[in-house]
């Protein structure tokens, strides 16, 4: 995963960090707790956190919760 170079309107070239941007804290919160109920193996909270994070998420915060989810997975 190479940087993006995004262009300014002077037209001068800036570079982004690669992977998705930070969350808002709420859902970066929730992404959090997602994690760990998910560690825990706690369905009812998963659905009920999931539910809270689709009233405050965007497409980056799901990009977050996807890589934080597979970071997870190798711990």
């Amino acid at each position: 995963m190479g940087l993006h170079p995004l262009l300014l309107p002077d037209r001068t070239a800036m570079v982004a960090p690669p992977g998705p941007a930070p969350a808002p804290c709420e859902a970066s919160r929730l992404i959090e707790r997602i994690v760990e109920a998910v560690r825990a193996g706690d369905d009812p909270a998963i659905r009920t956190l999931l539910h809270q994070l689709a009233d405050v998420g965007d497409t980056e915060a799901l990009l977050l919760l996807h890589r934080r989810l597979n970071e997870d997975l190798y711990r």
